[in-house]
């Protein structure tokens, strides 16, 4: 019975870190544009056809980047409930180091995405591919400019609490 119960708990953990990453996705802006920026990169690594340790590098960086956003966003509402609405010095500080720990591993992860991606033969499998499947590549472009209208709605989707 124990075993069962405990099971049982495990389980409801995976459901409870599946709600807060949706909460960060309908209250974060930023998460938003992280989880975009993914999909593009994941779409491009098909395309392009990465060597296994590039793909490695990707969905280490992309993961790493998601996460951070979701401890960011943890510390803020952490801070936001101790500081009861007083900004203080170290509140201010706490939320800081939070942003600038997702800012560090972004541009890490950006620089990752030019060094694999940043090559002629990349553009050419491109071009290549946008000519030989132009309605997947229509496909491609009408999702970034709904990523983009996503990141930039923040009316609907602002934090409540």
């Amino acid at each position: 019975m124990r075993i069962r119960n405990n099971f049982i708990g495990f389980i409801k953990g995976f459901g409870y870190a599946a709600q807060g990453i949706l909460y960060c996705i309908k209250t974060q802006r930023n998460m938003r544009f992280h989880i975009g920026a993914a999909g593009i990169v994941l779409m491009l690594s098909l395309v392009r056809g990465l060597s296994g340790g590039e793909l490695l590098a990707l969905l280490l960086t992309v993961g790493g980047v998601i996460s951070l956003e979701c401890v960011n966003t943890a510390i803020e509402k952490a801070v936001d409930l101790s500081s009861k609405g007083e900004i203080s010095s170290s509140a201010k500080a706490a939320k800081d180091c939070g942003a600038g720990a997702v800012l560090v591993f972004s541009v890490f992860a950006l620089l990752a995405g030019i060094k694999i991606f940043g090559n002629k033969e990349t553009f050419t499998v491109l071009y290549d591919f946008a000519v030989s499947e132009p309605l997947i590549s229509a496909l491609f472009f009408v999702y970034i400019i709904l990523w983009i209208i996503w990141v930039l709605n923040t009316d609907n989707n602002r934090d409540k609490d």
